[in-house]
C-alpha cells in the first residue's frame, strides 16, 4: 500500500461504521465488531492476535461441523418464500463461539430450548 495513504487509512478517526450495525448491538452491544473509532481501535489492537491465522487454523473442524448443522437447519426453510435467519445464525455463532473460546460444546442449534441458551438469549431469538 502506498505511505501516503496511511495517515487516513491508519487513524482511529476515520473508522466509522454504517448504520447497519446499530442492529446489531441489542445482541452484541459495543464491541470490536460494532464499535468505531478510537474504541475500534484499541481493541482490534488488543484482539489481533487471536486471530492470527494459525490460531484459527485449529479451529476449522470446529467452523466445518458447526456450519454443516447451520446448512442442514436451513436446508429445511428453502421452500418457504421468506423466513428469519436471525435465530439461526445466533444459534450456530453461540456454537462455534462457545467451543472455540472457552472449549465447551453447548449445542444451541441441536438443542435451543436447553436452560444456557435460554440464559444466554432470554428468549430474544425465537
Amino acid at each position: 500500500m502506498n505511505d501516503e495513504f496511511m495517515p487516513i487509512l491508519g487513524s482511529p478517526k476515520h473508522i466509522d461504521k454504517s448504520s447497519d450495525y446499530n442492529y446489531l448491538h441489542p445482541w452484541l452491544g459495543t464491541g470490536l465488531l460494532t464499535s468505531s473509532g478510537v474504541k475500534w481501535h484499541s481493541r482490534r489492537k488488543i484482539l489481533t492476535p487471536a486471530f492470527h491465522f494459525k490460531i484459527l487454523e485449529d479451529f476449522i473442524d470446529v467452523f466445518s461441523e458447526q456450519s454443516s448443522i447451520l446448512a442442514s437447519k436451513l436446508a429445511v426453510e428453502v421452500e418457504k418464500e421468506s423466513f428469519n435467519i436471525f435465530p439461526y445464525v445466533t444459534l450456530c455463532t453461540l456454537d462455534i463461539v462457545c467451543e472455540t473460546a472457552m472449549g465447551r460444546q453447548v449445542n444451541a442449534q441441536s438443542n435451543s430450548d436447553s436452560e444456557y441458551v435460554k440464559a444466554v438469549y432470554d428468549d430474544r431469538i425465537r
